[in-house]
């Protein structure tokens, strides 16, 4: 009995290696996430992200301008908008932020992800520099008895459920990423209007998904150590991707303020929240 359930999970266990493991699929993590319109891409052909920026760019500008000209129209002409005595550098300088941000958030999104890529990966490099899996490291946890082979079932299985996130997630803050330039409309107020509720909920997602991209790459680095396969390894690893798994729920009150874990929700609310701004930009 216990041979065919260890002869089972050789099957399963190679089947989901060789579909799903690659060196390319779990060292490109942060690419996965944060710019998955390059995947996008390749499996397309389309180029979604880089045909939706500037059309969100040209809108997102062009509503800034709208707006800063009609704001400064009903205060300083009409006198039926905010303080008619209030420096207008105030609202020029609203408007230049308003400006400047939307054009150098890529630009400061682009940095962020290399530094948070390069902390991981100086992480790694002292645990164990690989973090590809094999059919040899199949054969040799398997070979161990059926408690590891189960042991390496559950750490798999895991893996596909955070790389299936993480494909979510990258679709998300695409959406999130070409929504930037009109959300930025909302600095002209001075209460930052959208762009406040809109920035936070971006920068607590991001928080989030590098946390749990770090520890799903600890894990691997601990589970595949090429050097030696012990309790300790596998059941710590399993430990990192079940705390990954957990983490959107555990850093919820803090940094995912959302229902369920924090995903398509969010992505969801904030965008029609976005587009009924946009629509009624000119009534405020």
């Amino acid at each position: 009995m216990t041979f065919i359930l260890i002869s089972l999970i050789v099957a399963l266990l190679g089947g989901i290696v060789t579909l799903f493991f690659s060196s390319e699929m779990v060292g490109e993590l942060y690419t996965t996430v944060f710019d998955c319109g390059q995947y996008l891409t390749t499996v397309s052909g389309v180029e979604f992200f880089s045909l939706l920026m500037p059309v969100s760019y040209g809108v997102g500008i062009s509503l800034i301008i709208l707006k800063f000209l009609k704001k400064a129209f009903d205060i300083y002409v009409l006198w039926t908008d905010g303080d008619p005595d209030a420096d207008p550098f105030l609202l020029l300088t609203n408007f230049v932020r308003a400006v400047g941000t939307a054009l150098v958030f890529q630009w400061l999104y682009g940095l962020f992800v290399d530094i948070c890529r390069e902390i991981t990966d100086s992480i790694i490099s002292n645990i164990n520099d690989s973090t590809d899996m094999t059919t040899e490291w199949v054969t040799a946890i398997t070979s161990l008895g059926i408690v590891p082979a189960i042991a390496g079932l559950i750490f798999v299985i895991c893996w596909l459920i955070l790389y299936f996130s993480f494909m979510a997630r990258g679709i998300e803050m695409m959406v999130m990423q070409i929504g930037v330039p009109l959300a930025c409309v909302g600095l002209l107020d001075n209460d930052k209007g959208v762009f406040r509720a809109y920035i936070n909920q971006f920068v607590k997602a991001f928080v989030t998904t590098i946390v749990q991209i770090m520890l799903c790459k600890i894990g691997l680095s601990l589970m595949l150590n090429a050097t030696i396969i012990t309790a300790s390894n596998i059941f710590w690893g399993i430990a990192c991707m079940i705390a990954a798994i957990s983490m959107p729920k555990v850093l919820r009150e803090f940094l995912v303020p959302t229902s369920g874990d924090g995903r398509i929700t969010a992505a969801v609310s904030q965008t029609v929240h976005i587009a009924s701004m946009a629509k009624s930009v000119f009534t405020k």
